[in-house]
Formats: C-alpha cells, structure tokens, sequence
C-alpha cells in the first residue's frame, strides 16, 4: 500500500502526518488514524510500519477491524503465530507439525483474549486494526485491556473519531494528541500527483481543474479518476469525458459513505 498511487514509490504530501505516526510507533502511543475514504490512511500507516527496523516490524500484527468481535480477535491471534506463549500453547494442544491457523480458529474467544493478553504483557508488540466499523462494547473491552493493562499499542485506521464512526471504542481516543487525522492534499502537491499519469495525448487544462475539484484533493479519488482516465470509454474528441468519469467514481466508491468530502455532486 503506497501513500497516493499504485506506482511504487511515491509518496507525496505526507511528511508531518508520517513523523507523526513514527514517533507514536517509537515511543509506543496507542493512535487513531481517521479521515475521509481514499485520503491515503492505510497507505501511510503501511509506509510507516515498512520502514521501522526488523525487530519491532517481526512484532506488528495487523487485522481488519470490520468483521465481529470474534473475528477480529481470530486475525489478532494469527498475528502471534512466533510468540512463544501460542507456540507452547499449539504443541500443548496438537502436538508438533500441526497449523497454527486451524488451531486458533478452534480456541474459543475466552481463551484467545487470555492468551493475547498474556503474551502482549510479556513482549512489546504493536497492533493495527485496519477498516475499523464502530466497536461493541465487547470489542472495546478488549483493546481497552490491551492498550491499558498490557501497555500494547493500538493503531486504529478509521473514518472518524465520534461515537457514530468509533462505537464504544471513541472514548479510547479521547483527545487531540492520540488523533492523527489525514485530509486532502496541499494543492500544489495534488497538482504534482496529477503530473504523473503522463495523459499529454489529451487536452487536460479542463481535466486538471475537473479532476482536482471532484476529487476533493484526496489522494485516492485522483489516483483512481486518473487511472480511470485512460479508458476509451471517457474519450471524446481528444478530451476527457470528467463528468462521466467523476459520476462512475461516486457510483463506484461514495455509495452509502456520507463523511466522504468526494461525495458531492458538483456538477
């Protein structure tokens, strides 16, 4: 996952939300990344995380928070598939040889959330919950414990910070410094991720200024209504068609997303 764009190693505009979230890996602060879809959230989160040295990368464990309770706490398992405590627990069980992934998805949620807790109190391990959809009560009780009592981090990526988009897990993240929030881009770096998809074969003063105001200069939407752009689907006469374009984008993207900044029918 980059920060703006399916080409490697571009990553534009991003340079105080990144030191932000490096020096809340480094001094292991629980934090909650939020902003509107394709504002770049998870592409930052995987930027900082692929560049921290290989003992603390061997220790991050990332899950998707859109699934149950039980689910998540599964996906947060496998991701101590070398802690020690699992280990011991898995040859206790089955024996040697036997799969990790099996065994956790017959552990009951009781026993997982003691053994997550128990190996998290022992080691340092860092945890990220991707695509959060607001928390149970259930769910938050248990990345309370984690983040409070077996002092391990919890990195949220999420559309927002209040109860309506976080759940029972908003008052985890209560104030300002544990909330990191990712927004549009500054326009003169917009403009230079628009440069990149090199579509010079058409007229593209109308599509610049189209495709910026659409976007709402989020990351994402120039990235993919660029791509997009090259369809000869949206072609006509050596333009670019960006009503349409931007029309398939919402329909595609926006549909039942209302803290999206893009979904508005500016026409």
């Amino acid at each position: 996952m980059l920060a703006v764009s399916a080409e490697p190693g571009i990553f534009l505009g991003r340079q105080s939300e990144l030191a932000r979230l490096e020096e809340a890996i480094r001094k292991r602060e629980s934090l909650l990344i939020w902003g509107a879809s394709n504002s770049g959230k998870s592409a930052l989160v995987a930027r900082a995380f692929s560049i921290l040295p290989e003992r603390i990368k061997r220790r991050c464990v990332f899950a998707r928070g859109d699934g149950t309770p039980q689910e998540i706490l599964r996906e947060i398992a496998l991701g101590f598939v070398e802690d020690s405590l699992f280990r011991s627990k898995l040859r206790a069980d089955t024996g040697f040889g036997a799969s990790f992934a099996p065994w956790v998805k017959a552990q009951t949620s009781l026993r997982l959330r003691g053994l997550l807790y128990r190996a998290a109190g022992a080691g340092e391990y860092w945890i990220v919950l991707e695509d959060l959809v607001p928390m149970s009560h259930m769910l938050a009780r248990i990345i309370k414990e984690l983040m409070l009592n077996q002092e391990t981090p919890i990195y949220v990526v999420a559309h927002g910070w209040t109860y309506s988009e976080m759940g029972h897990g908003a008052p985890l993240y209560w104030n300002d410094r544990q909330r990191l929030h990712v927004g549009g881009l500054t326009l003169p770096v917009a403009k230079e991720l628009l440069e990149i998809f090199g579509l010079e074969r058409f007229e593209l003063d109308d599509f610049r200024e189209d495709i910026l105001e659409f976007s709402g200069l989020l990351p994402g939407a120039i990235v993919q209504m660029c791509a997009a752009a090259v369809g000869a689907h949206y072609h006509y006469e050596g333009r670019i068609k960006t009503k349409l374009l931007h029309v398939d984008y919402l329909m595609n993207h926006c549909e039942g997303s209302p803290a999206n900044a893009v979904c508005k029918w500016n026409f």
